[in-house]
């Protein structure tokens, strides 16, 4: 039988291109305001929101210091989610492509739709972790509110530009730099005060880290071509 425009080429179908294809041709006529809403409120915190929810419920749930771990939390997330619209926009180059979430196909595997998804929020947790930890103890030391703004900001600026090198990078390295990034997230977070007697007091906020772990275990020991 002779293939058809629904038979499987690549393992991508024809329609499936063609709307993929839409979707770049669309996010490339795109300009001015509605480009940046779109790249950065949709994809950026609607994506953040998410998939970094189990960080953002144990950030919200320690209670100890909440007005400095809240604040380095929303700066934190809101750099973040700009960072990821700009790089998606095309807005700053840092020398290798920003992956879009919606280039993958549904489906399993560790370049697949969903094993996409838990690499990527492992990473998205940790970034929010550490920048929203690390963040607060700046407030804490005595550095105050501008203090905060400046290390969470910076630790997820840095972090989402450091990601399409991060996924170029050959294998070994880019896995041994993920271990390392993972490891000190969520150090920062398990020792930061408060946060472990959650642990016994809140299950919720144990799980929570203990799923972080589990996805940054996961993403640095799958062998993938692509984070």
């Amino acid at each position: 039988m002779a293939p058809t425009d629904e038979s499987p080429r690549g393992g991508e179908t024809r329609p499936r291109r063609n709307r993929r294809h839409r979707r770049r041709q669309r996010d490339d006529d795109e300009t001015g305001v509605d480009a940046w809403l779109d790249a950065t409120v949709y994809f950026g915190l609607g994506q953040h929101l998410l998939l970094a929810l189990p960080m953002l419920w144990v950030a919200f749930m320690t209670v100890s210091t909440p007005v400095a771990v809240t604040t380095a939390a929303v700066v934190s997330l809101a750099v973040a989610c700009l960072a990821i619209g700009a790089l998606r926009l095309d807005a700053v180059s840092v020398g290798a492509p920003w992956h879009r979430i919606e280039d993958n196909e549904i489906g399993l595997g560790p370049d697949a739709g969903y094993g996409f998804l838990v690499r990527r929020a492992a990473y998205l947790n940790a970034t929010l972790g550490l920048g929203t930890f690390l963040g607060a103890r700046a407030d804490l030391a005595g550095a105050g509110f501008l203090g905060s703004v400046v290390v969470a900001g910076g630790v997820a600026l840095c972090a989402m530009l450091a990601l399409p090198r991060l996924r170029a990078a050959p294998a070994r390295t880019s896995a041994a730099a993920a271990g390392v990034y993972y490891a000190v997230s969520l150090l920062a977070v398990a020792t930061f005060p408060g946060v472990a007697g959650l642990f016994s007091l809140s299950p919720s906020v144990a799980l929570c880290v203990l799923a972080v772990a589990v996805a940054a275990a996961s993403d640095v020991a799958t062998d993938r071509k692509r984070r």
